[in-house]
């Protein structure tokens, strides 16, 4: 009798400490993907970034290059290219302007430029 009483209590703690092992995974699991979803997110930003300096160099150093064709931005109307996450937005017939990169209808950084020794 005494045996089934300490085998229930070691089943019962078998139980919990699998119990808990597996509430653990299930957290931990969750802050992977979280990390996961937030370096997709860094890198995206990052590569938007870069590709923003380099319009801006590209435009300063060419003012006359074709950004529609060197970054595969599509021409929204005459002063307005947007590609992806980032946006050209030109003024003062394209001697100036600014290229502001959003995420999810949020401004993440705007990069004033000027072409032509203005």
């Amino acid at each position: 009798m005494k045996t089934k009483v300490h085998s229930f209590a070691f089943l019962m703690e078998i139980i919990i400490v699998i119990l808990f092992f597996a509430a653990s995974t299930t957290v931990c699991a969750s802050f992977i993907v979280k990390a996961k979803n937030k370096q997709v997110q860094t890198t995206q930003l990052q590569n938007d970034m870069l590709k923003a300096q380099s319009i801006v160099e590209t435009l300063q150093a060419d003012y006359q290059s074709d950004i529609e064709e060197i970054f595969g931005l599509k021409k929204v109307n005459e002063n307005y290219y947007q590609g992806g996450n980032v946006i050209v937005e030109f003024e003062d017939d394209f001697l100036s302007g600014k290229v502001i990169i959003k995420s999810d209808d949020q401004l993440i950084s705007e990069l004033p430029f000027v072409l032509k020794g203005k």
